[in-house]
C-alpha cells in the first residue's frame, strides 16, 4: 500500500501551478496524489484540458509521483450538467494517468418530508453513473464509488447501489472511505468487511463524535441518529484504523491510502501523524 496526498493537492495546483503542487506532494513524502474537481456548470476546472493534464503528469513523474485517482464531487439528482462534466473528467483522468474516476452520487439530498423516495433517487443515480462508467470504459478508466450522504450510505443502501451498478457495468468498484459511514451511525469496519473484494481505492480520515441536542461548535456536522461529528487528525478519533487495515491486508489490497485531511488542525502535522498512525499497522 502507498500513501497519497488527497486534500490540498488540487488547491495548491490551482493557486501555484503544476511544479509547486508536485513539489508540495514530494515534501510530504507521499508516492501518489489524488486529484479533486467539482462537476457541473459554473465550477471552474483545476485542470481544464488535456494539455494541462499532461503538464501535471510530467511534473509528478519527474519527482517519482503519480496520480492514483481522479476524484469529483457531483450531484447526479439535482445537477443536470454533472453527467457531461464527469464524462469530460474521465478523459482527463485517462490523460493524467489515473486508473480510477471516483465521483459522488447524491450528496446534496437531505432526508425530510419533501425529499425524494429512496428508490427514485437511487435509480436516477444508477442510470447516470452507468452511462458515465460506460463512457469511461474504452478509456481504460474504472469508476469507483464511496458510501456518502444519507441515500447511498450504510452497508445495506450502498450494497443495493453497487449490485445495480455491477449488473450494468464491468468497470466499477468501491472507494473505501473510513469516515462517511458514521453519518448514518454505522461502523467503517463493517463496510470494509462487506465490500472488501470490491475495494480498489481508500480514503483515510478521522472524526471526533459527540451526542448533543445542538451543534457543539464550529466544524461539527450532524448524523442521521442525532450525533455530531468533527474532522480530526487521523489517529485521534473514533475510526478503528487497525481493523480497517487488517481487512484490507487480508483481502490482498495493495492500492493507495489517500489522506483526506479535512481537519482544522495544522495540515502538515496531520499528514505526518496519519502516516505514522496508519504505518504501524502496515508493517
Amino acid at each position: 500500500m502507498e500513501f497519497a496526498m488527497y486534500a490540498g493537492f488540487s488547491d495548491v495546483l490551482k493557486e501555484k501551478g503544476a511544479i509547486a503542487a508536485a513539489d508540495r506532494a514530494a515534501e510530504l513524502q507521499v508516492t501518489a496524489v489524488e486529484m479533486f474537481e467539482v462537476a457541473g456548470a459554473g465550477h471552474p476546472s483545476v485542470i481544464p484540458d488535456r494539455e494541462s493534464a499532461k503538464k501535471v503528469r510530467a511534473a509528478l513523474n519527474e519527482r517519482g509521483l503519480h496520480v492514483c485517482c481522479w476524484s469529483a464531487y457531483a450531484d447526479l439528482y439535482t445537477d443536470t450538467d454533472a453527467e457531461a462534466s464527469l464524462c469530460r473528467q474521465a478523459e482527463l483522468a485517462c490523460e493524467i494517468g489515473s486508473p480510477f474516476l471516483h465521483h459522488t452520487l447524491l450528496p446534496g439530498l437531505k432526508l425530510g418530508e419533501d425529499s425524494p423516495a429512496f428508490d427514485e433517487a437511487v435509480e436516477k443515480a444508477v442510470d447516470a453513473a452507468a452511462r458515465i462508467a460506460k463512457y469511461a470504459e474504452p478509456l481504460g478508466i474504472t469508476c469507483i464509488y464511496e458510501d456518502q450522504g444519507m441515500y447511498v450510505n450504510g452497508v445495506e443502501n450502498f450494497g443495493f447501489f453497487l449490485r445495480e451498478m455491477k449488473n450494468r457495468c464491468r468497470n466499477v468498484g468501491v472507494c473505501g472511505d473510513v469516515g462517511n459511514i458514521f453519518f448514518v451511525d454505522e461502523k467503517p469496519e463493517d463496510f470494509f468487511a462487506a465490500f472488501k473484494d470490491d475495494i480498489l481505492h481508500v480514503h483515510l480520515k478521522d472524526y471526533l463524535r459527540k451526542k448533543a441536542d445542538r451543534s457543539p461548535g464550529y466544524y461539527w456536522l450532524p448524523t442521521k441518529g442525532g450525533n455530531w461529528l468533527r474532522d480530526t487528525m487521523i489517529g485521534d478519533g473514533i475510526v478503528n484504523i487497525e481493523a480497517c487495515v487488517n481487512i484490507l491486508k487480508d483481502a490482498g489490497y495493495s492500492g493507495a491510502l489517500a489522506l483526506e485531511n479535512g481537519h482544522p488542525e495544522p495540515f502538515d502535522i496531520g499528514v505526518k501523524q496519519a502516516m505514522e498512525a496508519v504505518g504501524k499497522y502496515l508493517r
